[in-house]
């Protein structure tokens, strides 16, 4: 496989049950969509709230200095996607959807420290919040909608609804 950085040849590596091409030219790493949970040495570890929301604060996007330059996935040859890598590593990662990920050279070590860290559950967390604070608006607008309507029953029905019945 060629490196879509580089354009040289990667050798192939098979460390941890995953495969991995690096290249000898920029230390780059892919890595396949099938091998990702292996690479990252992802494993189901517990932590509570507090510990998550302070990898929040551990964790933000760097600025990059560097030019952004978009790559060819080595697999289909269609521009990668710069994506921070799990939302909030702070790893920016050029990433085909379809084929798997090419981590810059140190990249793939950040990423597993952040999933060490509790990136993986902290993700969750995030998402879970975010349907909560979703939820408790879409009730807010019902709820203020409904009052609305009710005032226009008459004041019988009104009444009634305030004794619940």
């Amino acid at each position: 496989m060629m490196c879509p950085k580089c354009e040289v040849q990667m050798d192939v590596n098979t460390e941890s049950g995953a495969e991995t091409d690096i290249c000898p030219k920029c230390g780059g790493i892919w890595v396949d969509n099938v091998d990702e949970k292996h690479a990252l040495e992802m494993k189901p570890v517990v932590f509570t709230v507090d510990e998550l929301r302070r990898l929040k604060s551990a964790y933000k996007p760097s600025g990059r200095i560097e030019e952004v330059k978009y790559f060819k996935c080595p697999r289909c040859s269609n521009l990668m996607w710069r994506i921070n890598y799990m939302h909030h590593s702070g790893v920016i990662v050029d990433k085909c959807r379809e084929h798997g990920v090419f981590f810059d050279k140190g990249e793939l070590e950040k990423a597993v420290e952040f999933i060490e860290l509790g990136g993986i559950e902290y993700e969750k967390l995030r998402i879970a919040e975010k349907g909560i604070t979703e939820l408790h608006t879409k009730i807010g607008k019902v709820s203020d909608k409904v009052e609305r309507m009710s005032y226009k029953l008459p004041w019988y029905a009104r009444l009634m609804l305030y004794l619940g019945y």
